[in-house]
C-alpha cells in the first residue's frame, strides 16, 4: 500500500481519495450552456455555497438526503462527468480544479468562493 496522499493525474495534483478515471473524466467535461460551477480551493466554503445554490434552485426546500444533494450538486472530480451529465437541471457543479484545468464555456456561469488563507489552513488542521 502506498503512503502517498496526493498524486499527479494528467498534470493535476489531486488527493488519492479521487479515482483516476473520474479525475480524467472531469478534465474532459465540456460544459453545457447554463451550467453553474461552484469553484474554490478546498476548505473555503464550497459546500456552504452548494447548499445556498441548492436552496435557491429548490425554493428553499432542503435536500431529502445526501444522495439527493450529491445528485443535484455533484462534485466533478469525485463523481466524474457522467454524474454531471445526468444531474437534474438546474443544478450546480462543485470543483476544486485549478483554473487552467477547469471546464470553461462562455455560456456557463461560475461562482468563485474565496477565504482568508489562514482560516483555510486552520480548517484543514481541524
Amino acid at each position: 500500500m502506498s503512503s502517498d496522499i496526493y498524486r499527479d493525474v494528467d498534470g493535476v495534483y489531486v488527493s488519492c481519495i479521487f479515482q483516476e478515471r473520474t479525475v480524467k473524466a472531469a478534465l474532459a467535461y465540456k460544459p453545457r450552456p447554463g451550467d453553474v460551477f461552484i469553484v474554490s480551493y478546498p476548505k473555503c466554503g464550497t459546500t456552504w455555497m452548494q447548499h445556498i445554490v441548492y436552496a435557491i434552485y429548490n425554493d428553499g426546500f432542503p435536500p431529502e438526503d445526501l444522495d439527493d444533494f450529491m445528485r443535484r450538486a455533484p462534485f466533478l472530480e469525485m463523481l466524474g462527468s457522467e454524474a454531471v451529465e445526468n444531474m437534474p437541471r438546474p443544478g450546480a457543479i462543485k470543483t476544486h480544479l485549478p483554473f487552467k484545468y477547469q471546464p470553461y464555456s462562455p455560456e456557463a456561469k461560475y461562482i468563485y468562493v474565496t477565504r482568508n488563507p489562514y482560516d483555510c489552513c486552520v480548517s484543514f488542521y481541524h
